[in-house]
């Protein structure tokens, strides 16, 4: 089940509004990344929730608080200019936020899709890429991070 939902590159709300017409009773919180253009006031003259973040800072939150994390291209924009943080830092901070057996959903160029794969494999999470357009240099990465059990030792 899916009740709180992160968009870490929201654009311009669109992730958010489709799951209103789709007629999914979540809570989004649409994040525009500070290495983008800062389109936070059109998200909030749409009536959502929005703030403005740097990726390569801890995003001011409780652990393991979203279901679902979704990011359109966010993996172009912090690796276009020279960042002080890597994807690696990034896929940390995501593991931090999501909840065990939640959800990513990441669009993005096929070469930063897979080198997401290998660090979503890294962290032990279930991974698998999809393609979006026969023709298209974008792929789709869907991936699920586990719930990790504790061992019972015997006593």
């Amino acid at each position: 089940m899916v009740r709180n939902v992160l968009d870490m590159n929201a654009h311009f709300g669109g992730f958010n509004s489709a799951l209103l017409e789709a007629g999914k009773s979540v809570w989004v919180m649409n994040v525009v990344p500070t290495s983008g253009p800062n389109n936070l006031p059109l998200i909030l003259d749409r009536g959502f929730l929005g703030v403005l973040h740097d990726w390569c800072e801890a995003f001011p939150t409780y652990p393991r608080t979203y279901d679902l994390v979704h990011a359109e291209g966010l993996l172009s924009i912090e690796t276009a200019k020279q960042r002080r943080c890597s994807i690696v830092d990034v896929f940390f901070e995501i593991d931090r936020l999501l909840r065990p057996e939640g959800w990513v959903i990441l669009r993005d160029m096929t070469s930063l899709i897979e080198t997401a794969r290998t660090i979503a494999a890294r962290l032990k999470w279930e991974a698998r890429v999809v393609e979006i357009e026969s023709n298209s240099d974008e792929k789709l990465l869907v991936c699920q991070k586990p719930l990790i059990k504790r061992r019972s030792y015997p006593s």
